[in-house]
C-alpha cells in the first residue's frame, strides 16, 4: 500500500501500522496505557489511546489518539525529550482526520498532514524522514527532527514566495493574468538573487545592505521601484563601473553582474508596470527579511539555491502541476543521472568498459578530457533546471580533476562559466521554468567565487542564449533539417553573445538572431525544394504506365501521400513568409535555433526527466497532433487511451532524434514503460534499433523519493546499432549488474533478469497457458466516495449492508474484513431502483459529490460501479498492492464485496478456486509475479491484473487435488509453504537449480 493510499484509509488507531508500513518500517502493534506511559504529565488525560505502532531498529514509531493532535503531538514529543526517549509520534485526531507528526526533543518539530487530502510537502517530507534509518535511536531522532525542522521553513518559504507573486500581481494592472504573474516573477527573482548574493557580502559589503536601501527609500517619500529598484538593476548592476551614473554611486562597491537578469524585459518596456510603495513594503517585510538566504546548497541553516527547484514547483497550482507532468527531481537523483549519463557517453565515443568510463568521469585523460570539454548536453524538458545543474557540477569538477587545490574556489567558478558558455542547452515550455533555471545557474556560477566586495566580478553569461523557451516536441516540419549550416558562424555567435555586456550585449544578441534567421531560412528553403520534389515525384507516379499500359492515377495510397506533402509545403512556405515578415518562426526549431549544434550532428548527451502525462489528461487536438509526429506514441494501436502512450514516450523519441549519431539518451521515464501496451512499440524499437545500456527500476531507490506518487525507471540508450554482446545494466552504479540485450528483444513486456532465469521464465510459459486466458484478472468494486459508502450508520436496512473487503485485509488463504458496505444494487449487479427510507436518509446530504463522481455517465446517483466481477460466485481475491502476491478464495460468500484495492479471478468451480488460490500462494508463483509486476512506495508492488494475469496457469494445475487440500489446509492455518512449493515446482517442471534460480531473482526483486 502506497502512503496516500494508507492516510486515507486511517478510520482507528488501528491503522495507523499501515502507515509506518507504507514509509518502509517495520510495523506492530502493542497498546499501552496513557497514564502509565505518560507518568506524572498532567495532560495525559488528553491522550485516549497509545500503541506501539513501528520500529526501525531501536527507534519505535507511537501513536496516540487526542481531539488536539498538534497540541499533544508537541507535549508528547518534549517529554520523551526530556526523558531520553528516542522515538516518533504520530497523532491521531478523529474529528479532523488529520495526524501530527512529531519526535522526542526539546523544542519538537511537527508536521501536521490532513489524512483525505495529504498536500505534496508533507508527503516528501514523511518520505525523506523515513528514507534513510540512521544506526543508532538517538540518530534517527536526530535526523527525523532535522527533516521535520527544515521542512516547515521550506514550506513556510514557498507559501510565502507565492503569496508575495500574487501579491505583486495583483497590483499590477493592465496585462492579462499571465503576463501579470511573469511580470511579478520578474520583479522577485531579481530580488531573491540579490539576497543570495548580500549574503555573500557583495552588497557594499552590508548584510542589511536592502532593507536599509528600501527603509531609506520609503523615509525620503520615494517610490521604490522608480526610485531605488530600476537604478539598482539597470543603471548599477547592469552598467561597468566605470559607466555609472553619479546618482547611481552613492549604491556603494555593487559588482557589474550583466548575465540578462539586470536589463529590462520586453515585458517592463511594454507595460511599465508600477508597483505601489506598500505592496513592496509588505513583500519586504514578509517574504525576503522573514527568512535567511545563504548561497550554500544544502546548506539547512537558512534558505538556499537548491530551493529553487520546489519553488517553481510550488508556483504551480495542483491542477497545473498534474496537467503538465511537472515534478521535482530529487537532487541526489540528478546526480546519479548525469554520470550514468555522462559514462554511457565515454563508454561509446572511446570504446572502453563501463567502469573504465567511470573512472574517466570523475579524473579523465586526454581523450576523456577533450571529450567534456567539447560535449553538448540537452534538457529538452528543463523545468527549473536541476538536470542542467547537475550536470553544471559535473562537467566542472572533471576539468578541474587535475589542477591543483590550491586555485579553489576561483579555478571552479571559471570552469563553471565555461561549461555554461559551451556545453549546456535547455528548453521548456514554462517562461516560468526557464527564469529559475538562469537563477539557479547564475547562483551556481557566484557561489564559490572568492571575489570580495571592492573585487571585480567578471560579469555572468547571458542564458538567453542557451536556456531558451519553446515546446520540445512541437515540430510541424520533421524534415526540416537537412540544410548544410553555416556552424562557425553560428556557435561564434553563440559565444560572442553569451560573454558580451552592455552596448556590445545588444550588437552580439543582433547577430546571433540574424544567423539564426539565416540558418532558419535556409533550412525551410530546402525543406520546401525537397517537398516539391517529393510532389513532383507523387504526380509522376500517378503519370506512369501500369502493366496494362495505362496510367496509374492517384489512387487512395498516392492521395494520401500527395496530400500530406502539401500540407507540409504549405506549411513550410507559410514559416517562410513569416520569417520574412516578422523575422521569427512561430515554434521553437532545434535545427535553427542550435543550429552549430546540429552541423555537428546533434547533442552528444539528451537527458532528463520530462513531463509524465497520460493520454486522457491530454487535450485532444494535442493527441491527434502527438499520433501524427510521433511513431511510438500510438503505443499497441488499439482503441482507448490504454493503448495511447504517457507523454513521456513521445520526449524518448523526440530525444533520440536530438542526438547526435553515437550520442546518448537517459532519461527519468515511468516504471510502466517496461510492461504497459502503450510502450510496445517504444520498447520495439529501443531493443532493434538502439543499444540499451541501462535499464534501472528506481521504485524503491531512497534517492528516488519524488514529492508524488511516482515510481521511476532510468533509461539510458546509445544512438547506435545494438550488438550481438551488448548487456543491459540494470542499476545506476559503475558495476551494475548486466544482463544481455538480446533478451529485451521481445515485444512482449521487458522483465530485466538474469539470464538463466529469463530462460526459465521464457520456458515455463511455452509449456504453460496463462491465468488471464482462463479466469482473467478484474478490479473489485469502485464506491467513487469511500466516506459515503463505508461503515454507514446502524440505522440502514440489513438488506441494504454488505462485508467490504480491502487489499490490506487479504491474508494467505484468509480474509479478516473490518468494515461495512452500503450496498444499492441488487443479487444481479442492478442498481436499486429506489433507496430504502434509511439508506436515501444516509446518502442524500452526500448526492452532489456522488453526482460528480468520475465514473459515473448515467444512471442513478447511488450506483457503484465494477459490480459484476465481484459478485461470482467463486473468487480468488489478492490486493493490488502488497509487499509479495497473496491471494485467497471467497466460496458461497455473497455477502462478502472486494473493493478496487483488490482483484478478482472467478473461475467456474469451488474447487477450481481453491487450486487458483494455493497456486498463487506458492513461492515460486511469489516470484514469477514479482518479477512482471509494477514498483510501487516503500517496498511494494501493484499486482494488477497484467501481471498477474500473466503468471503462468497449467491446465493440469486446474483441478489438481495437492493444490486443492493445501488451499483447504491453509485456510485451517495450517502451513502449507513446503509442500505448495514442491507441487507447484513439480507442475512447472522446474529442477532444483531452476527453482532456486526463481525464488533468488524473485527475492531480489522484491528488494
Amino acid at each position: 500500500m502506497d502512503l496516500v493510499t494508507a492516510l486515507g484509509a486511517v478510520e482507528s488507531l488501528a491503522d495507523i501500522p499501515a502507515v509506518v508500513a507504507a514509509l518502509g518500517h517495520e510495523p506492530m502493534w502493542e497498546e499501552m496505557p496513557p497514564a502509565r506511559w505518560f507518568s506524572g504529565a498532567r495532560w495525559h488525560p488528553e491522550v485516549r489511546r497509545l500503541a506501539l505502532v513501528g520500529r526501525v531498529g531501536r527507534w519505535h514509531w507511537y501513536a496516540l489518539e487526542s481531539a488536539d493532535s498538534e497540541r499533544i503531538a508537541e507535549r508528547a514529543g518534549r517529554w520523551m525529550g526530556r526523558r531520553g526517549r528516542h522515538g516518533g509520534l504520530i497523532a491521531w485526531d478523529r474529528e479532523h482526520r488529520r495526524i501530527t507528526v512529531s519526535v522526542s526533543a526539546d523544542p519538537p518539530p511537527s508536521l501536521d498532514v490532513p489524512l483525505d487530502t495529504p498536500d505534496r510537502f508533507a508527503l516528501a517530507t514523511l518520505r525523506r524522514a523515513a528514507a534513510t534509518p540512521r544506526p543508532g535511536p538517538l540518530e534517527q531522532s536526530l535526523h527525523v527532527a532535522d527533516v521535520l525542522a527544515n521542512r516547515r521553513v521550506d514550506r513556510a518559504f514557498f507559501e510565502a514566495f507565492r503569496r508575495g507573486r500574487d501579491r505583486l500581481a495583483d497590483a499590477i494592472r493592465g496585462p492579462s493574468a499571465a503576463e501579470r504573474d511573469e511580470l511579478a516573477l520578474l520583479q522577485l527573482t531579481r530580488i531573491l538573487f540579490l539576497y543570495f548574493i548580500q549574503a555573500k557580502g557583495w552588497l557594499d559589503g552590508r548584510d542589511d545592505f536592502l532593507s536599509r536601501s528600501l527603509d531609506e527609500c520609503l523615509r525620503r517619500g520615494h517610490r521604490p521601484q522608480p526610485q531605488l529598484l530600476h537604478p539598482l538593476f539597470f543603471g548599477t548592476l547592469n552598467r561597468p563601473i566605470a559607466e555609472r551614473s553619479t546618482s547611481t554611486r552613492h549604491f556603494g562597491r555593487i559588482p557589474f553582474l550583466n548575465g540578462g537578469l539586470f536589463e529590462p524585459h520586453p515585458s517592463e518596456r511594454r507595460w511599465h508596470a508600477i508597483i505601489p510603495s506598500p505592496v513592496w513594503r509588505q513583500t519586504f517585510d514578509e517574504l525576503f527579511e522573514r527568512f535567511h538566504f545563504t548561497v550554500g546548497e544544502g546548506d539547512s541553516a537558512g534558505i538556499a539555491p537548491d530551493m529553487l527547484g520546489r519553488v517553481f514547483e510550488g508556483l504551480m497550482a495542483p491542477e497545473a502541476r498534474r496537467a503538465s507532468g511537472t515534478f521535482y527531481t530529487p537532487p541526489r537523483l540528478v546526480a546519479r543521472m548525469v554520470d550514468a549519463g555522462l559514462a554511457v557517453v565515454i563508454q561509446t565515443r572511446l570504446g572502453v568498459t563501463r567502469p573504465r568510463a567511470f573512472e574517466l568521469l570523475g579524473d579523465p585523460d586526454g581523450p576523456a578530457r577533450q571529450l567534456l570539454h567539447d560535449i553538448a548536453i540537452l534538457d529538452p524538458a528543463a523545468g527549473s533546471g536541476a538536470f542542467l545543474l547537475g550536470a553544471l557540477e559535473r562537467l566542472s569538477s572533471s576539468a578541474l580533476a587535475e589542477r591543483p587545490v590550491i586555485q579553489g574556489g576561483a579555478a571552479l567558478t571559471g570552469a563553471r562559466r565555461a561549461v555554461l558558455r559551451n556545453n549546456l542547452f535547455g528548453v521548456d515550455q514554462s517562461a516560468t521554468a526557464v527564469r529559475l533555471a538562469e537563477l539557479r545557474l547564475w547562483l551556481a556560477v557566484v557561489r564559490d567565487d572568492p571575489a570580495g566586495p571592492g573585487d571585480l566580478v567578471e560579469p555572468l553569461p547571458n542564458l538567453d542564449c542557451t536556456i531558451r523557451q519553446g515546446d520540445s516536441l512541437r515540430d510541424p516540419l520533421p524534415r526540416a533539417s537537412r540544410a548544410v549550416l553555416d556552424a562557425a558562424s553560428l556557435g561564434a555567435a553563440r559565444v560572442a553573445a553569451i560573454s558580451a555586456s552592455g552596448p556590445d550585449k545588444r550588437a552580439a544578441t543582433a547577430t546571433l538572431r540574424s544567423a539564426e534567421r539565416s540558418a532558419a531560412n535556409s533550412i525551410l528553403a530546402v525543406t520546401e525544394s525537397e517537398l516539391d520534389r517529393q510532389i513532383e515525384e507523387c504526380l509522376s507516379d500517378a503519370r506512369s504506365p501500369t502493366l496494362f499500359d495505362r496510367q496509374r492515377g492517384l489512387d487512395r495510397e498516392l492521395r494520401i501521400r500527395l496530400a500530406a506533402l502539401r500540407e507540409e509545403r504549405a506549411l513550410a512556405r507559410d514559416a517562410r513568409r513569416r520569417l520574412h515578415r516578422h523575422g521569427e518562426l512561430s515554434w521553437f526549431h532545434y535545427q535553427a535555433h542550435f543550429g552549430d549544434v546540429f552541423a555537428r550532428g546533434g547533442f552528444d548527451l539528451v537527458i532528463g526527466n520530462p513531463p509524465w502525462v497520460r493520454a486522457e489528461a491530454l487535450p485532444p487536438r494535442l493527441r491527434e497532433q502527438l499520433t501524427r509526429r510521433y511513431r511510438w506514441w500510438g503505443g499497441a494501436g488499439g482503441p482507448g487511451f490504454a493503448h495511447q502512450g504517457d507523454l513521456s514516450i513521445a520526449f524518448l523519441e523526440r530525444a533520440l532524434e536530438l542526438a547526435a549519431p553515437g550520442g546518448t539518451v537517459a532519461m527519468l521515464l515511468p516504471a510502466k514503460l517496461a510492461t504497459s501496451a502503450y510502450a510496445a512499440r517504444a520498447r520495439t524499437a529501443l531493443s532493434t534499433r538502439f543499444a540499451v545500456r541501462v535499464v534501472a527500476d528506481l521504485g524503491r531507490d531512497a534517492d528516488a523519493a519524488f514529492d508524488a506518487s511516482a515510481y521511476p525507471m532510468a533509461v539510458v540508450v546509445s544512438k547506435v546499432r545494438p550488438g550481438g554482446s551488448d548487456q543491459v545494466v540494470t542499476s545506476l552504479t559503475p558495476t551494475g549488474r548486466g544482463v544481455p540485450a538480446a533478451s529485451l528483444a521481445a515485444t512482449g513486456p521487458w522483465v530485466i533478469t538474469v539470464p538463466r532465469v529469463e530462460q526459465v521464465l521464457r520456458a515455463i510459459r511455452d509449456r504453460s497457458g496463462l491465468l488471464r486466458d482462463h479466469s482473467p484478472p478484474q478490479l473489485g468494486v469502485k464506491t467513487g466516495d469511500n466516506r459515503a459508502f463505508l461503515d454507514p450508520p446502524a440505522e440502514v436496512a440489513p438488506e441494504c449492508v454488505r462485508i467490504a473487503l480491502r487489499g490490506r485485509e487479504i491474508d494467505p488463504f484468509r480474509v479478516r474484513p473490518a468494515h461495512r458496505l452500503l450496498w444499492t444494487h441488487d443479487a444481479d449487479g442492478r442498481p436499486l431502483p429506489a433507496l430504502p427510507p434509511s439508506a436515501a436518509a444516509w446518502l442524500l446530504p452526500n448526492r452532489a459529490r456522488l453526482e460528480r463522481r468520475a465514473d459515473r455517465r448515467s444512471g442513478p446517483w447511488w450506483q457503484l460501479f465494477r459490480v459484476h466481477p465481484a459478485l461470482a460466485r467463486f473468487r480468488v481475491v489478492w490486493p493490488d498492492l502488497a509487499r509479495h502476491l497473496t491471494a485467497a478464495a471467497l466460496l458461497d460468500a455473497p455477502m462478502v464485496i472486494p473493493l478496487n484495492s483488490c482483484y478478482v479471478a472467478a473461475p467456474a468451480t469451488a474447487q477450481r478456486a481453491l487450486a487458483l488460490t494455493a497456486w498463487l500462494n506458492a513461492s515460486p508463483i511469489r516470484a514469477i509475479a514479482a518479477l512482471g509486476a509494477d514498483a510501487a512506495m516503500n517496498g511494494f508492488s501493484r499486482f494488477n491484473a497484467r501481471s498477474v494475469g500473466g503468471i503462468p496457469w497449467p491446465d493440469a494445475a486446474a483441478d489438481d487435488p495437492a493444490l486443492i487440500r493445501s488451499a483447504e489446509r491453509g485456510s485451517h492455518g495450517e502451513d502449507t509453504t513446503a509442500a505448495l512449493e514442491a507441487r507447484v515446482t513439480e507442475l512447472l517442471g522446474l529442477d532444483a537449480r531452476d527453482r532456486r534460480a526463481l525464488l533468488a531473482a524473485g527475492a531480489d526483486h522484491r528488494r
